[in-house]
């Protein structure tokens, strides 16, 4: 059989590897991608230092950029060709660090002209999560689609976006502000306060202040509204954002939605990373408060997200200026090991703020035979 390099963790703790893995045969509705692209994620430092969801020894990454070099049977969308981005995640052979993904065509959606291959990579996880949190766990309107003259039935209702510096809280805020919402309240470190504002959030508070419950509080307050709160935890930090979340949105009704794992203890912590799945257990919660869990690959469970998010939505957003790719910082090095090794090292460490980081797997130097 065919085989081509990917990047592999080979145990808990271990320094990644190079290794040759199988490039499987096309089934129906697949499409075979050279990845080109990838952007470095949390859960990659998570499941090399902790083992989270990984069945050793594996590949990693869930997303990435690329060109179609083959379509099996039935794909009708995308040819050889394409450039792509996709969001993909079922088993190894849709691991994104790797030259050849292998996965199905409604993962995929097709780079809009105008935008880059690097940036497009910083596109499909998180849009995905933020559309999936938005829609099916805070129960907000973003039907598509949007009707001409769309506004929802509370566009005042305020909704507090707690990391919107992060790439998940910048992606959330420029949807919301598609639709029509106009009470959104994030948090994030100063130097990002003004591009959110861009974006369509009406405030902007330093998570890091003593007091930054009170101040949030004083915004909804002021609002007059005694609507309950929404909010979206793109971080899920027990002490970082739970816990302030938990005083937040303490009116009955109140729904809160946090993405999964919840950190206890982040990976540059000397004793190591800490996860739990628990955001309902993990925090006091008032009573009559929603409060949901958000599995990013569980939007491929409803019907009309799976045949439409990837496909259509995201790339109608990108290109019509809608959407507005994270920025990024390349990671540069002289092989693929040394590439997914300090990027790698750098999410672990938490050197990243507001970017993501993107780094080249197929390069035409390295590996000629896969031109």
């Amino acid at each position: 059989m065919a085989s081509h390099p990917a990047v592999i963790a080979t145990n808990v703790k271990q320094p990644l590897t190079i290794q040759q893995v199988p490039t499987p045969e096309l089934e129906h509705y697949e499409l075979r991608v050279r990845i080109e692209w990838v952007v470095s994620a949390p859960l990659d430092v998570y499941q090399v230092d902790s083992g989270l969801m990984a069945q050793f020894p594996q590949s990693l990454g869930d997303s990435g950029a690329g060109t179609v070099v083959a379509a099996g049977p039935g794909v009708r969308r995308l040819q050889a060709g394409d450039q792509v981005f996709g969001f993909f995640f079922h088993n190894e052979k849709e691991k994104g660090q790797q030259v050849y993904v292998t996965a199905p065509e409604h993962l995929f959606g097709k780079v809009p002209s105008g935008i880059s291959m690097p940036a497009a990579a910083t596109v499909p996880t998180n849009v995905s999560t933020a559309y999936l949190a938005l829609t099916e766990k805070l129960d907000l309107e973003l039907p598509w689609p949007r009707p001409s003259g769309f506004s929802p039935k509370s566009p005042e209702c305020p909704i507090v976006i707690w990391g919107g510096g992060s790439s998940v809280g910048q992606y959330a805020i420029q949807l919301l502000h598609h639709w029509g919402y106009t009470n959104v309240i994030a948090t994030a470190s100063p130097q990002h306060h003004e591009k959110l504002k861009v974006y369509g959030a009406q405030h902007v508070v330093d998570y890091r202040e003593s007091n930054v419950v009170d101040s949030i509080l004083e915004i909804v307050n002021k609002s007059k509204l005694s609507a309950p709160i929404r909010a979206f935890d793109c971080v899920s930090s027990k002490s970082g954002s739970l816990q302030h979340l938990a005083k937040i949105a303490s009116l009955s009704g109140s729904i809160v939605a946090a993405v999964l794992p919840v950190v206890l203890r982040s990976p540059s912590n000397p004793a190591g990373v800490q996860l739990s799945a628990d955001v309902e257990g993990e925090v006091s919660w008032a009573p009559g408060v929603e409060v949901h869990s958000i599995v990013s690959y569980k939007f491929e469970t409803n019907p009309f997200l799976k045949d439409h998010l990837l496909p259509d939505i995201i790339p109608s957003l990108l290109a019509s200026g809608s959407l507005e790719p994270n920025r990024y910082r390349e990671i540069e090095g002289a092989s693929l090991l040394q590439r997914a090794s300090t990027a790698l090292d750098m999410m672990r460490n938490g050197a990243v703020s507001g970017e993501r980081l993107v780094w080249k797997v197929w390069t035409a130097e390295e590996y000629p035979e896969f031109s």
